[in-house]
């Protein structure tokens, strides 16, 4: 079967056709398995798409499934990263937090690491301090004692002679 043929001509045209639209434009599997895995395409617009690509429909099936383990590690991700802006902020106690992150199904030894790191974080965090003048208008309101006052103008970062003159300036 040497020489022209009608229907390899068509099918060789359609071929060069797609991979050229293909290169002009940099449009690329790697781009609509990126678009499904973040959720921009469905399932079945992937698999047209990667078959307009070129890719071969045993491949397709594998390709998506891969996608969805990754669409699925990147979901528990987010889910584990929200649960700790909430563990950090004191919306969830330990508990709900450890409850929560066990529902993910996630190892027990992996849950205990998570709530490790986020207990010292969120015991690194400074607490809330009062403004000078707070502090002050505390102390003569009798709110707290002068002692009290005293550690909270040192913990703003004032020295003994400055915590010495803001006392007699209220006395």
């Amino acid at each position: 079967d040497h020489g022209y043929d009608e229907d390899n001509a068509t099918a060789m045209t359609e071929f060069t056709v797609r991979y050229v639209l293909g290169q002009l434009s940099k449009f690329t599997s790697k781009d609509v398995i990126t678009a499904y895995t973040k959720r921009m395409i469905t399932q079945s617009e992937a698999r047209e798409l990667l078959g307009d690509l070129g890719v071969r429909y045993e491949d397709i099936s594998y390709i998506l499934s891969t996608a969805d383990y990754k669409r699925e590690w990147e979901f528990t991700d987010a889910k584990i990263s929200g649960l700790r802006n909430l563990y950090k902020r004191k919306v969830n106690d330990e508990n709900k937090t450890r409850g929560e992150l066990l529902r993910l199904n996630l190892p027990t030894e992996q849950v205990d690491v998570l709530m490790e790191q986020w207990f010292y974080e969120v015991k690194d965090e400074p607490t809330a301090t009062w403004t000078t003048a707070q502090t002050l208008n505390f102390i003569k309101a009798g709110l707290i004692t002068a002692e009290r006052g005293k550690s909270e103008l040192s913990q703003i970062g004032f020295d003994t002679e400055h915590i010495d003159i803001y006392m007699r300036s209220i006395a």
